[in-house]
C-alpha cells in the first residue's frame, strides 16, 4: 500500500527536480515536475513543512490510530560515486524524492528510497538512506484516508491543470492556499 501511494505521487508529477532553467526547458519526462532553483512558492512550502516537522516526528515515533504511510521527502544530488543530501533549492541538479519505512533514533534516521530517480545515478529504489532531521525537505502521512503534510505538492499542483488540483483535493484532501 505505501509503495503504491509513493508511486502514485511520483506518477502524477510530485517528484521535484531542481535544475538550471535551460535544462528544465529541455526535459520531457511527465513523471517529474521541474522547478527552477529558488522558486518562491516551493520555498514557502518548505518553510511550512519545517514549521510542522516536530509534530510529524512525534506522530512518526508514536503513530496515532488511523494514521499510516509516513514518508519524508529528501533532496538528492550525485557526489562522485555516492549521493549527497541537501535542502538547498538554489543548488543545481537536485532531485527531491520520497523515502519510506522510516526508522528514527533521535534526530538520525534511516529509510528506503521510494521513488525511481530520473537524473540521480548513485541511488535506486529501496536503497537505504541515512539522514538527519536537518535534511528533511517535506513530509507526509495518511490520516483516515487523507494526506497530511506534503506541502510541496501545492506549488506543483497550482502550476498544473486545475482538474489535477481538484482531483487531489477531492481524493486526498490536499488543501492549497
Amino acid at each position: 500500500m505505501l509503495r503504491s501511494v509513493i508511486s502514485l505521487f511520483s506518477m502524477l508529477g510530485l517528484s521535484i527536480l531542481v535544475i538550471p532553467t535551460e535544462l528544465a526547458l529541455a526535459t520531457d519526462n511527465p513523471n517529474v515536475q521541474s522547478i527552477v532553483p529558488g522558486d518562491p512558492a516551493m520555498a514557502k512550502a518548505h518553510e511550512k513543512s519545517e514549521q510542522g516537522l516536530d509534530g510529524f516526528l512525534e506522530k512518526l515515533r508514536n503513530p496515532p490510530p488511523g494514521t499510516e504511510n509516513y514518508s519524508i521527502k529528501l533532496g538528492f544530488t550525485d557526489k562522485g560515486k555516492d549521493i549527497r543530501l541537501t535542502t538547498d533549492q538554489m543548488a543545481p541538479n537536485v532531485e527531491f524524492m520520497w523515502v519510506y519505512q522510516i526508522k528514527a533514533s533521535g534526530d538520525h534516521f534511516t529509510a528506503l528510497l521510494g521513488d525511481t530517480p530520473e537524473y540521480i545515478h548513485n541511488i535506486k529504489p529501496d536503497d537505504r538512506v541515512e539522514f538527519e532531521k536537518s535534511d528533511i525537505f517535506d513530509w507526509l502521512y495518511i490520516e483516515n484516508g487523507k494526506v497530511k503534510g506534503n506541502y510541496t505538492a501545492c506549488p506543483l499542483l497550482l502550476a498544473g491543470p486545475k482538474e489535477q488540483l481538484d482531483q487531489y483535493r477531492e481524493i486526498y484532501g490536499i488543501v492549497c492556499d
